[in-house]
């Protein structure tokens, strides 16, 4: 059996959201040669590729599938002679829908225009809206072999780390300051403040800091802070994911914007405390391990406008 699955894009927090899918895809279809295809580039295919050995056979990126009228006039090059008994269509605009549906295949499963084009029905009455996006995911899988599944943890290898910086007598608490964008940062400084407090109480306070916030390992260490993922010599320990991961189950809380990062804590089962400015909180906020601030249900359509005081009170309750 030959399964194609399609996303458009893939940055970190994307793809870490898919990989619970993804391996139960495998559980499910232990025996199929499985494609993951991108219109653009998915970070499965490299950085997160740990987290998926041996589930996904082939990966395709750059597939020349557009939300163009035209791109369903033309003749798609990457996919020609290319043949499927199951296509999965992980997202939801029409047009790309049907560039997809041209791909020789068997079964075609998509979602969009409340399954028009789909073989398969919502025949359950499951949602594909307004959800948590794994949600989303595994509603599909239980369309698809017509059985109810649940999004399941996902499975982590184990990585060695050394925790001789971790002081495991005190609660700890990670930070993690960055975003991939402006309008989704709360301020550096904001932090600093909050890990100052927490320092006051008792609580253990890391700094994860990625490549952006490299400024910020000084500042930190400073003010009496550990950043972990980096060396004395200010250089990263290690760029693999299951390292990260490894050390993010150390952690027993995580405060962070909506960034690829936090996404590595809640997928580790860690509590976070999210902060979103217009970004969907609903959508990116895992269930059972998310608890998210809405900054515009505050009145505060910008996130940097979202005071200390307030999240310091929200904070206090989280922790609880």
């Amino acid at each position: 059996m030959k399964i194609l699955i399609y996303s458009y894009n893939d940055k970190i927090g994307d793809g870490l959201q898919k990989i619970s899918f993804l391996q139960q895809i495998r559980n499910t279809y232990p025996n199929a040669y499985i494609t993951y295809s991108t219109t653009n580039t998915t970070t499965l295919k490299k950085f997160l590729n740990p987290l998926i050995e041996n589930c996904i056979d082939e990966f395709i990126e750059n597939n020349e599938i557009q939300s163009s009228l035209k791109n369903l006039i033309i003749s798609n090059r990457v996919f020609r002679n290319h043949y499927y008994d199951l296509i999965i269509d992980l997202q939801k605009v029409v047009l790309r829908t049907l560039s997809l549906r041209k791909i020789s295949h068997t079964n075609f499963f998509s979602a969009s225009a409340n399954f028009l084009f789909s073989d398969y029905k919502n025949i359950k009455n499951l949602k594909f809206k307004n959800i948590y996006i794994e949600n989303f995911y595994f509603n599909i899988l239980s369309l698809l072999k017509d059985k109810n599944y649940k999004v399941a943890d996902i499975i982590i290898p184990s990585f060695k780390i050394n925790l001789s910086t971790i002081n495991i007598n005190k609660t700890k608490v990670a930070i993690s300051p960055g975003a991939s964008s402006n309008d989704r940062k709360w301020q550096f400084e904001k932090y600093l403040t909050i890990a100052n407090f927490l320092k006051s109480k008792g609580y253990g306070v890391y700094f994860f800091l990625g490549p952006d916030e490299f400024e910020y390992i000084d500042i930190c260490r400073n003010h009496g802070f550990i950043c972990p993922e980096w060396s004395d010599e200010k250089e990263k320990i290690s760029n693999n994911i299951l390292y990260t991961m490894n050390l993010a189950k150390e952690m027993d809380y995580c405060l962070s914007n909506d960034s690829g990062t936090s996404w590595f804590f809640q997928f580790a089962n860690v509590k976070t405390l999210k902060i979103f400015g217009n970004t969907n909180s609903i959508k990116f906020s895992r269930p059972g391990y998310c608890s998210s601030i809405q900054t515009s249900d505050y009145g505060f359509n910008d996130i940097k406008d979202f005071p200390i005081e307030l999240y310091q009170e929200k904070l206090m309750s989280f922790l609880k």
